[in-house]
């Protein structure tokens, strides 16, 4: 899901990457949140960091499975 241009932009230029935690290859998760949306970013000798976000740093839409698994809940 794009959610704005914003988003798009990002995602045109690999800053953000929507993917599965499991399938990252190219650097490492940061922080343990349930989400498929990823900031990446410094790449060193071709390894990545991974930032998992649960809302659009241009929108602020929510994101993450965690929080919609919650929503889902009440």
């Amino acid at each position: 899901m794009i959610c704005c241009e914003g988003m798009e932009n990002a995602m045109n230029y690999e800053i953000m990457v929507k993917t599965e935690k499991y399938k990252v290859r190219d650097g490492r998760v940061l922080n343990d949140i349930e989400t498929e949306y990823f900031i990446r970013s410094g790449e060193e000798s071709g390894v990545f960091n991974y930032v998992g976000i649960n809302f659009c740093p241009f929108c602020g839409k929510p994101l993450s499975r965690g929080l919609w698994f919650a929503e889902k809940k009440k």
